[in-house]
């Protein structure tokens, strides 16, 4: 059986018309595809981190994303190799749960082994060195209280003691949560200028950062526990349930960044994804964020946010409308009709669409600058105007929806149009009220990629805007968030949260369209 049928299979039998391997077997199978399956990885994060970054950097272009994808290969190298040891107990879940369960764990045992041992030798995972200051401290109402000081480490060579009450690292007070992040994030080497309490005398020394490593194997037990739990799971988990366990897998840093959100939205303070009231407790739910933005007061920055939404709203509806109107119409004529440089146009539109935009933004400049010298209309599509910004929104969106409204016209029998124009009726009524009501999924798709575009720019509305009068929820977003000034992000999670709520609406009330879509049709909702 192969790793594929025995992970998709609900509970599979072992096969009765032969004899069934010995353990022994089975655990060497169980090896085998384990050490298979690491090897790719360990291939494809080589080829990330020795071939393709050196590439990159040859250019001396500065990227992070093969790094990222290095340490995601690297990470779940031993979740993968679990999953592929247990594949082999599997088939025996339905005749010998006894053996199957014993050889998932025994499996996972040995494998958790051979990654501890290489993570012993080459100083990784839990054993990779660390930043510290060689000192036990614990946390007191005084302060950081230091218990003890390693003989000649840095702290001893810094003239620390036992008993001394740390309160600050330069002028910052800090407890203990804080005082150990500090140092989670520095450098080997790094100075931290401490200020403590020897007694009623308060002083300041600086200590230096180094790297130490702690080879205790008491910290292979909770890795342990948590890999012969995994392998359990896998083992009795339904075959059919694994497609949507690996989609909640990749998408858990996108789910955890919008938990994050709506707790700090409601919260005084996070640490992490845990809520703090004022004195530092579980808890704290509180409205004072949502109050802020609509008493328009945040960290001190006055501002009134009903422009701000209605600029959003007007840029996301004109943009839509344009949109909408003039892709629907371009479509049908493309799908119905002949005319000289119909293939050109096509292809002409479709080399827009893959054009980088961000090259564009200094003539766009120059050409909405000129436009809001012309009279009557330059008030309304020029620089620093909601109109100029949605006008060139609509240029950029416009490309996909001409191809994407083709599309559905095409879908639609030739037929009914002939049908229509037989009876008498003119192209723009066979149009508008023959055609255009079989592709409401269409438009409406359409509609929701042009609207959830415009209302999330923030390239375009903040090049082509000028101070607070026509800026856009993004725009005043970015606004929050100064380089010198202290940010609130439980107030900035909050405005994030109130830009989401016209998406969330949109989504709730288009689903059954957008579902007709998938199902590959182009009929409307019943």
């Amino acid at each position: 059986m192969t790793l594929r049928q025995a992970l998709f299979s609900g509970s599979s039998k072992a096969k009765t018309d032969a004899q069934p391997p010995s353990l022994g077997q089975d655990l060497l199978e169980s090896l085998r595809l384990a050490a298979i399956s690491a090897l790719v990885l360990l291939l494809t994060a080589f080829a990330l981190s020795g071939l393709i970054g050196p590439f990159f950097a040859l250019g001396s272009v500065e990227e992070t994303v093969t790094d990222v994808l290095t340490r995601l290969c690297l990470l779940a190298l031993p979740f993968v190799a679990y999953i592929a040891a247990v594949s082999v107990a599997r088939p025996y879940t339905a005749k010998d749960w006894r053996r199957a369960l014993g050889l998932a764990l025994g499996s996972s045992l040995l494998i958790y082994a051979l990654i501890s041992a290489a993570h012993y030798v080459l100083d990784y995972g839990v054993f990779a060195p660390r930043q510290s200051l060689q000192m036990n401290l614990s946390q007191t109402e005084a302060g950081i209280r230091v218990d003890a000081v390693a003989p000649g480490g840095a702290a001893d060579s810094a003239g620390l003691q036992a008993g001394d009450i740390i309160t600050a690292i330069r002028r910052d007070a800090v407890d203990l949560a804080a005082f150990n992040l500090r140092l989670s994030q520095s450098q080997a080497d790094d100075p931290l200028r401490l200020r403590f309490l020897r007694g009623d005398e308060q002083l300041q020394e600086t200590v230096r950062v180094v790297l130490v490593t702690d080879k205790q194997v008491e910290a292979l037990l909770p890795g342990l526990a948590m890999a012969l739990a995994f392998s359990a799971i896998i083992l009795v988990l339904p075959g059919h349930w694994a497609p949507y366990i690996a989609l909640v897998g990749l998408l858990l840093p996108l789910l955890v960044g919008y938990f994050w959100v709506i707790i700090a939205t409601f919260s005084y303070r996070t640490e992490g994804l845990i809520p703090l009231d004022g004195k530092d407790n579980f808890g704290g739910f509180t409205l004072k964020n949502w109050e802020s933005i609509f008493a328009g007061n945040i960290a001190g920055m006055e501002f009134n946010i009903l422009p701000i939404l209605m600029t959003s709203l007007a840029i996301a509806i004109i943009m839509t409308c344009v949109v909408l109107l003039v892709s629907s119409m371009a479509g049908y004529a493309l799908s119905r009709m002949s005319f000289p440089g119909r293939r050109f146009f096509l292809s002409f539109t479709l080399i827009l669409h893959g054009f980088p935009a961000i090259t564009l933004l200094i003539p766009i400049f120059i050409v909405l600058l000129r436009l809001g010298d012309i009279p009557l209309i330059g008030d309304l599509i020029g620089f620093n105007t909601a109109g100029g910004i949605a006008m060139v929104m609509v240029a950029f969106q416009l490309p996909l929806g001409v191809w994407l409204m083709k599309g559905f016209f095409d879908n639609i029998p030739w037929d009914m149009e002939r049908s229509a124009l037989i009876d008498g009726a003119s192209r723009w009524r066979t149009y508008w009220e023959i055609l255009l009501p079989q592709i409401r999924p269409g438009l409406l798709a359409l509609g929701i990629f042009a609207f959830i575009g415009g209302w999330n720019a923030y390239i375009i509305p903040a090049t082509y805007s000028i101070g607070s009068g026509v800026s856009n929820l993004p725009v005043f977003l970015n606004e929050l968030i100064d380089e010198t000034a202290p940010v609130d992000w439980n107030q900035v999670a909050a405005v994030g949260l109130f830009q989401l709520i016209p998406i969330f609406i949109f989504f709730i009330f288009a689903q059954e369209y957008l579902l007709n879509i998938y199902a590959g049709g182009t009929k409307g909702s019943s």
